[in-house]
């Protein structure tokens, strides 16, 4: 059976809560069950750190949601050879879908088109710019997420003064793409904000790292005032740092982050805003598309894809949009538990 045109029909039952909310259309029969049932793959950049244990529950609820299994693996470091080697033994396996989000997207395009090539539904997130994949689902325009992240930061600082760029590595598409947006922004609309020499530096996607960069950039541009960071890990290392050398309200930072780990430095000023989408949600969109596909069904501008923010998505080419990005401040932190 060729798996992109799913032929087979499972239970009633089954169809209701796999295919309920997102437009899926399909019957199935009891007989072909075992075939029907995609079997699915979900591999994240890392396993064992909050960002990506969050989205495993989104990815667990989602299993629950259906009565779907998804087998959940990854590196337990960001390693993008680690990453690739789990995609190709998942590949092998014989996987009807495999959802990821890449370390490195360039090192992932070979392995996804053999699972392409082989029949498999490939869905990726934070991979705008893959060709090999059947969609990459975001939350929001890069471009305007970036732009988001410096106006934030723009403010904080009173529109002037120097500021850097930081991300999790050089290799990662969005966050750098994000990065770049957040540059042209300041460009076009800041002109008494000045980059720093070093423009850019990589955390590893390490708070520990992040906070270490930040003293080591305060010491070496006296007057750096701004941090843009786009990474998860950025904003929580940098306001340790920030913190600690009491430097809050002189120094500012911002990336994406978990309202858990930035909670603090948001209610005691060390961090005014951080950007967000709920990544459990892009989770569960990403694999209602798949067994969208999988199901012989289409998605396309306007599609419903299930989940809040994503009722009417914006596809272009194999790139899917949705309106999910979130602004966490002191004021709205306590009503999100992750």
């Amino acid at each position: 059976m060729k798996k992109r045109v799913l032929a087979a029909v499972m239970s009633v039952s089954m169809v209701a809560t796999a295919f309920s909310g997102f437009g899926a259309t399909a019957v199935f029969a009891a007989d072909d069950a075992k075939d029907a049932v995609p079997k699915i793959a979900f591999v994240p950049k890392v396993v064992g750190q909050a960002w990506w244990d969050y989205v495993q529950s989104g990815v667990e609820a989602w299993a629950e949601e259906t009565g779907i299994d998804v087998i959940y693996q990854g590196p337990t470091e960001v390693d993008a050879a680690a990453q690739v080697q789990i995609m190709t033994d998942l590949v092998n396996q014989g996987i009807d879908v495999l959802c990821f989000s890449p370390n490195d997207p360039d090192a992932c395009e070979a392995i996804c088109k053999q699972a392409m090539d082989q029949g498999i539904i490939v869905i990726a997130t934070e991979a705008s710019g893959m060709t090999n994949v059947d969609y990459d689902v975001e939350a929001f325009d890069e471009a305007g997420m970036g732009s988001f992240l410096m106006d934030q930061l723009a403010a904080q600082m009173d529109e002037e003064g120097e500021y850097i760029t930081m991300v999790g590595s050089m290799t990662m598409e969005s966050q750098n793409n994000w990065a770049d947006a957040g540059v042209a922004r300041q460009e076009e609309a800041y002109p008494n904000m000045e980059l720093v020499p070093d423009a850019r530096v990589a955390d590893d996607s390490d708070a520990e790292k992040a906070y270490q960069l930040t003293k080591e950039l305060i010491t070496k541009y006296p007057d750096l005032k701004g941090i843009l960071g786009t990474g998860s890990f950025d904003a929580p290392g940098c306001a340790r740092a920030i913190e600690e050398l009491g430097l809050s309200g002189q120094v500012f930072a911002i990336s994406v982050a978990l309202p858990s780990e930035v909670k603090d430095y948001l209610k005691n000023g060390t961090l005014q805003s951080v950007g967000l989408w709920d990544p459990a949600i892009s989770a569960k969109v990403m694999l209602n598309t798949a067994v969208k596909l999988f199901a012989g069904d289409t998605v396309e501008t306007g599609s419903d894809l299930g989940e809040e923010g994503y009722e009417s998505v914006i596809v272009d080419g194999t790139l899917i949009t949705g309106n999910g990005a979130i602004a966490i401040t002191a004021e709205n932190v306590d009503q999100f538990t992750f």
